[in-house]
């Protein structure tokens, strides 16, 4: 099946959606589909991740810049479906959806709208303009009433998106997921040695973008009864950048743990398969009601569990039958400092009975959660709507 992907998101640098992206466009391709990604390049820009990608050229990245890029993807558009044929459109992050239905309409090829976030909502998160929040929510219910179809990657958003108008009948689920031949578990002694970090540590990780939304200030408070009660020297290692970085140095400071708090750069993705199995345990200390209303789905969950190593999340996360089902600790109180820490030490308690299950998870990973098989589901979804549109 021939697939046009339009990304209305940079994709020269390691963020999560980059990597949905990339993880797209390996699945589709493992299963023979012929994949072609259209995305914007600011500035002079840099190497694209994604091979054989074709970009709209545009200023630096800003608000003028972006709508330029939204309307300049409707005039493309006929270009793009005349040079590559495609059976199949699927879009991000592209506000006039609707107004390319109306051409995909004329063709006769579905437009699916992947949606990783309810949008606004992260916007509002942000502290960016009110006023362009509603405006964008103005556009998507738009959207909802003209697009063939939509992907989301939680139930709680699926219900949202179906409240404000898309049709119950082609808005789907497809969960996020890992690269799972990279993201595999390795001898954790040798992670820590490519890393240059102590072997003899327990080491809670953390690997992402540090914004607001992601409560790392709670691992930052659930930090001091970690270290004064887990009977070994830890470590809190926070892999990215984000505007929280500053105010999470401070915070760490004025509660004396420089000692046992690291601030690394973003990593390349099989840098980051190296940081998980140097981990004891993972930490996704997300508990913003705001975020955690629809659900959560983030990539690092996957990429972490991919190596075996245990995840810790929020209680309501929608991911907790997950962790069930491959007998993995656990959940935490949402805002909760101390249960937060109370879980992190029962996991490090067992740290050797986590280590010696890693193959196993892996394994039941692989076979169920690979990107593979989210392009099976996807793949399926296209297919479908095609035969409506026919």
């Amino acid at each position: 099946m021939r697939i046009l992907i339009i990304w209305a998101e940079s994709i020269n640098r390691y963020s999560g959606g980059t990597m949905h992206l990339m993880g797209w466009c390996y699945g589709l391709g493992a299963l023979g589909h012929e994949v072609k990604v259209v995305a914007p390049c600011y500035g002079r820009g840099k190497k694209s991740l994604i091979e054989n990608a074709s970009y709209i050229r545009l200023p630096r990245r800003c608000l003028m810049s972006f709508v330029l890029l939204q309307i300049a993807i409707v005039f493309c558009l006929p270009y793009w479906i005349l040079r590559y044929r495609p059976e199949a459109i699927c879009v991000r992050a592209c506000f006039l959806a609707f107004l390319m239905a109306c051409i995909c309409k004329l063709a006769g090829i579905p437009i699916i709208v992947e949606a990783g976030t309810i949008v606004d909502e992260e916007m509002s998160m942000r502290g960016e303009s009110r006023l362009l929040a509603i405006l964008v929510r103005f556009f998507e219910r738009l959207n909802y009433r003209w697009i063939n179809g939509l992907v989301c990657v939680t139930d709680g958003a699926r219900e949202e998106y179906i409240r404000r108008g898309a049709n119950p009948d082609t808005t789907v689920v497809i969960h996020n997921a890992a690269q799972t031949d990279i993201m595999r578990p390795m001898d954790q002694k040798c992670a820590r040695r490519q890393l240059g970090l102590a072997e003899e540590d327990y080491i809670v990780g953390f690997a992402g973008t540090l914004a607001p939304w992601q409560g790392l200030d709670l691992l930052v408070r659930a930090a001091k009864e970690v270290v004064d009660n887990s009977g070994r020297s830890v470590k809190f290692l926070l892999v990215g950048e984000g505007q929280c970085q500053e105010q999470l140095e401070e915070m760490v400071d004025q509660l004396d743990l420089g000692q046992s708090f690291s601030f690394l750069a973003p990593m390349p993705y099989e840098q980051v398969a190296v940081f998980n199995n140097a981990c004891d345990v993972v930490v996704i200390p997300i508990y913003d009601p705001r975020k955690l209303r629809y659900g959560i789905d983030p990539l690092k969950f996957w990429e972490a569990l991919a190596v075996g190593v245990p995840v810790l999340l929020p209680e309501g996360c929608q991911l907790d039958d997950i962790l069930e089902q491959l007998g993995l600790p656990g959940t935490f109180r949402p805002g909760d400092n101390k249960h937060l820490a109370e879980t992190i030490l029962e996991v490090l308690a067992q740290t050797e009975h986590h280590q010696a299950r890693r193959e196993d998870v892996h394994r039941i990973v692989s076979e169920q959660y690979s990107w593979t098989h989210v392009a099976e589901k996807l793949a399926e979804h296209c297919r479908r709507l095609r035969r409506k549109t026919q």
